[in-house]
């Protein structure tokens, strides 16, 4: 691929995702976004041939490099390595290093997932956007299927229920803290600490011993 194409392609995403987290992504025109980008508004349309296709462009983009970090620091194939509550740990973690160190991914992604629910956005559109969060979901699954046989954590209950609790909760709790959603936060504050409590009360509920409760 030409290098310049790639270069540009880059400058046009990074533009979009700075503009969509300062302004949030509905009231954003592609002009605007060419402007920042240095570009044309046709050479845009040349690259996305929509405003949809950019923002689930931009998302992509930013859920792979973090994706790509992760399995870089641990690989999916290490997960019969460590007990499962390990690798539960090491994503709550993650959660809150990326609400210390990225809150912006956070605030994107929680208007992504609104405006796509809004733009009548086709399964098909969001192929290459779910293939990025692939190795997520084979790392929630594995993890629990790991669970069940070193019983480091409660299956007691039903593996999407679990995921919803623990793991979804404290990216929804980030997200929130992220925005000043929190009744009594700021988008401007630090509420790490919080967080951490959070992920106590999480590694208390799904504690062996907590099983039936």
């Amino acid at each position: 691929m030409d290098m310049n194409y790639k270069e540009k392609q880059e400058r046009i995403l990074d533009a979009a995702f700075r503009i969509f987290v300062e302004r949030k992504i509905e009231p954003v025109s592609m002009g605007e976004i060419a402007e920042a980008a240095g570009i044309g508004r046709a050479t845009l349309f040349r690259y996305y041939s929509s405003k949809l296709e950019l923002v689930i462009a931009v998302c992509t983009r930013e859920w792979k490099k973090y994706m790509d970090e992760l399995d870089r620091r641990r690989p999916i194939s290490s997960v019969g390595e460590i007990p499962a509550i390990d690798r539960l740990i090491f994503t709550l973690d993650g959660c809150i290093a990326l609400y210390m160190n990225y809150k912006e991914l956070f605030l994107y992604n929680d208007n992504f997932n609104h405006y796509v629910s809004h733009a009548g956005c086709e399964n098909s559109q969001l192929k290459e956007f779910h293939e990025a969060l692939y190795s997520v979901n084979t790392r929630l699954h594995n993890m629990y299927e790991k669970a069940k046989e070193d019983h480091s954590f409660r299956t007691d209950i039903p593996e999407e229920e679990f995921m919803r609790v623990t793991v979804h909760a404290m990216m929804t709790f980030c997200t929130y803290y992220a925005g000043g959603f929190i009744w009594g936060s700021q988008q401007s504050g630090d509420y790490t600490k919080e967080l951490l409590r959070m992920k106590e009360m999480i590694l208390e509920y799904v504690r062996p011993e907590a099983e039936g409760v």
